[in-house]
């Protein structure tokens, strides 16, 4: 039984909390900063919380130069390189195949690396110590984005596309290389080469033009929205719990270095987290528009969630007429926290916010600001995740 008193914590007071900080760069002392607001705000509940700190890359944009810098220097060695020059830019390029599928990828050993840190929040003393059946998590990300040029409006509906497009010439720049190798081709090999050159340097520099201008996004809405939701919705179901489930909040960094903290938990506590006894419920951008249960994410490969609790939350969206305006939705630009858990088999779900053309307000931009932020939505997805949960536990009892 819950001892929990006061007020219930309303979301928007931990988005002002984080969004007061100017950014939430990954590895950043701003980031260790919002780790210790949202540790006082879990505190303030009575959590139990811990810290997980890990490695991870200071920011994606070195990663593509990594990558970008070995496709090039390698089309540019074959003539007297040779072999090395053709296994340097095979190499990159698988790498890239596996970095952009959202996959665990070498490229991301490769220097310059920080700290960042997991917070995790665990069921408050005051709550009653039931090791219970089930275990949710839930899951938000607190880092913000550096600004990149890709996400304006007019680019992201076409995202995929031109990503898809960048690694099947990434393919055709080792066969371009192997071609030069053997000396068969020419001249036109050689001019392919150079065209590949040109458009890979030109690729890198457009991926990172705006970082290098604006450095990290204030992170309102991406996702100073999701991590508040996820405390939010904790407080809820600690408040009233559940018999047989075990309730844990967890607040991951550096997910916009390809969402390195949640795969630094999942590997921490891949023996907990059976498919059989765990969900994760992940909050993501939820600050403008219309929730969307995120059945299809993916940018190479396809991921699909489907699972008791996508069925859970589509069921509430459907028989429940507060709920009436959350539609199933899909998203291919990058991905989500969830798509470790989801590839392992575990039954998870991102909640993510759409406008009507299905993009995500203010992506990864200089407006992603409080004063764009719809402060009525948090408590919507809050009101939305417990009913979607309580459901979930009735329909796995009724099994």
């Amino acid at each position: 039984m819950s001892t929990l008193s006061g007020p219930t914590l309303d979301p928007m007071v931990v988005v002002r909390d984080l969004a007061a900080l100017p950014h939430r760069g990954a590895t950043t002392a701003q980031e260790r900063r919002a780790a210790d607001i949202l540790e006082g705000h879990l505190l303030r509940l009575g959590a139990e919380v811990e810290r997980q700190p890990f490695d991870t890359p200071i920011t994606y944009v070195w990663e593509v130069w990594w990558l970008v810098g070995g496709l090039v220097v390698g089309l540019l060695l074959t003539p007297v390189a040779s072999w090395f020059a053709f296994i340097l830019v095979a190499v990159c390029a698988a790498t890239a195949l596996l970095h952009f599928d959202w996959r665990a990828s070498p490229v991301s050993l490769l220097p310059p690396h920080g700290r960042s840190q997991n917070v995790i929040g665990h069921v408050p003393r005051s709550v009653a110590r039931d090791k219970g059946k089930k275990k949710l998590v839930l899951m938000g990300h607190y880092d913000s984005a550096p600004v990149s040029v890709l996400y304006l409006p007019s680019m992201v509906k076409s995202f995929r596309q031109s990503l898809l497009m960048s690694l099947g010439l990434m393919v055709v720049a080792v066969a371009v290389a192997l071609l030069d190798v053997l000396g068969f081709g020419q001249p036109i090999v050689t001019w392919l080469r150079w065209l590949l050159v040109v458009y890979f340097l030109a690729q890198g520099l457009i991926a990172s033009i705006d970082y290098l201008r604006f450095g990290y996004t204030n992170g309102a809405n991406d996702n100073a929205t999701g991590a508040a939701i996820a405390v939010s919705t904790a407080e809820r179901l600690w408040r009233k719990p559940i018999p047989g489930w075990q309730v844990e909040v967890v607040l991951t960094g550096a997910e916009e270095v390809s969402m390195v903290g949640a795969r630094a938990y999942y590997l921490a506590h891949k023996q907990e987290l059976t498919p059989q006894h765990t969900y994760v419920l992940n909050f993501d951008n939820l600050g403008s528009g219309h929730i969307k249960v995120i059945t299809r994410t993916g940018s190479i490969t396809n991921v699909v969630y489907d699972n008791p609790l996508v069925d859970a939350a589509l069921e509430t969206a459907a028989s429940e007429p507060r709920f009436s305006d959350v539609k199933p939705g899909i998203w291919h630009t990058g991905d989500f926290d969830s798509i470790w858990f989801a590839r392992a088999g575990i039954p998870s779900l991102t909640l993510s916010a759409q406008d009507e053309q299905g993009l995500i307000a203010n992506l990864h931009r200089p407006s992603d600001t409080i004063e764009n932020v719809d402060e009525t939505l948090p408590v919507h997805v809050v009101d939305f995740a417990e009913a979607t949960i309580r459901r979930l536990a009735e329909l796995d009892q009724a099994t």
